[in-house]
């Protein structure tokens, strides 16, 4: 596969971009891997001058509800089918678990008015329903997070993190968010409507989903049309 180099620059620094992309026609999902690195790259620049709070074993925003974009459930669907088979299952009844305890609180529709979003995301909060990929406090798919999750950089106190108001967090201000990019590429152009879901929504999602065509695009074209598409964000 062909290595692709760039640089990423903001706020005055610069970061080399080293990634491999294959040159046949790819599914846009088959791109994230490229993109994670890329964000780390992006995110790395941004905490530079930062002290971020969050740390391994504090699993408070593990708890939010966390958006995923239609390439990031297709990924994880494929993610947890290739997990060995007591730990997929065990995976799955969370996920099921989860899904349910939401339905039976009201809280899988996606509002579009943003006050109501983070009412419902409070709520979503106050129900203490752990990620179903957390095990331990501790991510078990890290490598392979979701960008919200990627995003998340907490500066202010940890301890503030168990009432995740506006009034209480502080962030690392991104000068993009690759995340807003993903939630509008399931078409690999970047043209759709935003569209994500709650992250325990994914296998339910997935399945609906499964017999979906894709387009595929030669892997450098896909990854120059996101990049482009970001670079518009404020990168």
């Amino acid at each position: 596969m062909p290595e692709i180099r760039f640089d990423l620059r903001a706020r005055g620094r610069t970061a080399p971009v080293r990634v491999t992309v294959s040159a046949e026609p790819i599914r846009p999902v088959e791109l994230l891997p490229v993109l994670n690195q890329v964000n780390d790259a992006l995110i790395g620049l941004a905490v530079q001058d930062s002290r971020v709070s969050c740390g391994a074993g504090c699993g408070a925003c593990c708890r939010q509800m966390v958006p995923i974009g239609e390439m990031e459930a297709r990924y994880l669907a494929e993610l947890i089918a290739a997990m060995p088979e007591e730990r997929r299952k065990r995976v799955t009844q969370r996920f099921v678990e989860a899904v349910a305890k939401l339905r039976a609180n009201d809280l899988l529709a996606v509002p579009s008015d943003p006050g109501e979003r983070h009412r419902r995301g409070m709520e979503y909060f106050n129900l203490g329903l752990p990620c179903p990929f957390l095990d331990d406090e501790r991510c078990s798919i890290y490598e392979h997070r979701p960008a919200s999750c990627r995003e998340y950089l907490v500066t202010s106190p940890a301890a503030n993190c168990s009432a995740p108001t506006a009034e209480n967090i502080q962030m690392v201000e991104l000068p993009a968010k690759l995340s807003q990019v993903l939630y509008r590429f399931g078409d690999g152009r970047g043209e759709e409507t935003s569209k994500w879901m709650p992250l325990p929504l994914l296998l339910e999602w997935a399945a609906e989903h499964r017999d979906n065509a894709q387009p595929t695009v030669p892997g450098p074209e896909l990854l120059r049309t996101f990049m482009n598409k970001l670079t518009k964000r404020g990168t």
